[in-house]
C-alpha cells in the first residue's frame, strides 16, 4: 500500500498494488469485493474505527484488450525530456554520446 499524501497533500488517497496471480484474482472480483478485502486488511492494521472510502478505482489492466496487463507509471521527478529520450533511436543516441 502506498499513501499519496506527499504527492497530493490533503487528498487522502491510498494506492494498493497487486501483481501476478493476485492481480488476476482481484480483477475477477467486483469493486465491492475488492473494497471489502482492502478494508479487512486496513482494520487489521488500524482497528475497526476507520472510515469507509468515498470511492474506489480498480483498473483491470489484464482484462482490457488494449493493455493485456501492461501499464506504466512515471517515477517522481521524471521529466518530459527524459521521456522523449526513450524514443530516440539507438543509432542516433550513440552518435550523440
Amino acid at each position: 500500500m502506498q499513501h499519496l499524501e506527499n504527492e497530493y497533500p490533503g487528498s487522502n488517497i491510498l494506492f494498493v498494488t497487486v501483481t501476478a496471480e493476485e492481480s488476476r484474482r482481484v480483477e475477477q472480483l467486483s469493486d465491492q469485493e475488492v473494497e471489502a478485502e482492502v478494508m479487512a486488511v486496513l482494520k487489521t492494521l488500524f482497528g475497526n474505527n476507520i472510515p469507509k472510502p468515498e470511492d474506489i478505482l480498480v483498473p483491470r489492466w489484464g482484462l482490457n484488450r488494449f493493455y493485456k496487463g501492461s501499464y506504466s507509471n512515471w517515477p517522481d521527478k521524471y521529466t518530459y525530456n527524459r521521456h522523449d529520450q526513450l524514443g530516440v533511436s539507438l543509432k542516433l543516441a550513440n552518435s550523440i554520446s
